[in-house]
């Protein structure tokens, strides 16, 4: 007995492979002869059809981008709910909005009639979707004044903008939906410099911006801005002091009349300043009594030296016995 189970066994793993081709073969063959006389007939079910919107794009913009399918319960055959299932060979639907800014929702049961016109081989039951949400408004144009954002330009330690901060656009046309536009609260465009610690001239094209850009249309959309840069050094002179107002026969002097004058200066024009461009005043009217202090005034001072201010500010005058 055993041996006859174990040649049995041993001629079935021979013809294992073939037996194989055919059990597949039939089984494919019964599966595309079901499928084909499964989807020969009608049934219902829900399918998400293909939409397009048609309206005014010239005065209209989609704000939110709109639904691109409908949900709807259909009846017909297997194979045309197969298409409509996966949108192969299907012709969407157009609902055409005459009046899209009249309202951001539309309720599905409005588009019965117009779907149902529309609908290929297909029988509409009844839409599943609610509403459905849209979001367009009128297109409108506003002008605004270009402006550079020069408080929060970005320089490197020690470096400064030395010339006029120069844009080639003093006036930008602004198009997009009309409530967008309006809610801007002011007339100026500012432009911002992005670049951080800056050590060198700037001249660059800079593109207009604005929150979701995508809705919008800048006339022009860009502007060339430019401006020269330079690093500036910590630098002193002494200077002799001009005395004036001395009262006669006064025993008030100043030991010292040379003062320390600090400044800022473009580092490669450091050599420029001299002490004879300074005027530093100490005037006699001015003085203290209580205490025999002088304050001092810088009267004068070269255009290349910024931040100018003197180390003592205050002197005090000596007595002769």
């Amino acid at each position: 007995m055993k041996s006859r189970i174990s040649n049995l066994i041993s001629r079935l793993k021979i013809r294992r492979p073939e037996n194989l081709k055919i059990v597949a073969l039939s089984i494919s063959t019964a599966a595309i002869f079901w499928l084909f006389t499964a989807l020969s007939k009608d049934y219902d079910t829900t399918v998400g059809y293909p939409v397009t919107w048609q309206f005014d794009a010239e005065e209209y913009i989609v704000i939110d981008e709109l639904p691109g399918k409908i949900r709807m319960n259909v009846s017909g055959l297997g194979w045309s709910l197969l298409r409509a299932s996966f949108g192969f060979k299907v012709k969407p639907v157009t609902i055409v909005l005459n009046n899209p800014t009249s309202s951001k929702k539309i309720a599905g049961v409005s588009l019965t009639n117009k779907v149902n016109d529309q609908l290929e081989e297909l029988k509409l039951n009844h839409i599943v979707d609610d509403t459905l949400a849209i979001n367009i408004d009128k297109r409108g144009v506003r002008s605004f004044g270009v402006y550079i954002d020069s408080a929060n330009i970005s320089l490197e330690e020690n470096y400064r903008i030395i010339s006029s901060i120069n844009s080639s656009v003093d006036l930008m046309e602004l198009e997009g939906p009309i409530s967008m536009i309006n809610s801007i609260a002011s007339d100026r465009f500012l432009l911002h410099i992005k670049e951080n610690q800056l050590s060198n001239d700037f001249d660059e094209e800079i593109n207009f911006t604005i929150e979701r850009p995508e809705l919008f249309l800048f006339r022009p959309k860009s502007a060339h801005i430019s401006f020269s840069v330079a690093e500036f050094v910590e630098a002193e002179r002494q200077v002799v002091l001009t005395q004036i107002n001395i009262p006669n026969k006064t025993k008030a002097h100043i030991n010292d009349t040379l003062c320390t004058v600090k400044f800022l200066v473009r580092k490669d024009r450091e050599a420029e300043v001299v002490a004879d461009s300074f005027k530093i005043i100490a005037n006699y009217l001015l003085l203290n009594k209580q205490d025999s202090s002088l304050l001092l005034s810088v009267e004068k001072s070269p255009l290349e030296a910024i931040n100018v201010r003197l180390a003592l500010p205050q002197i005090r005058l000596n007595y002769d016995e």
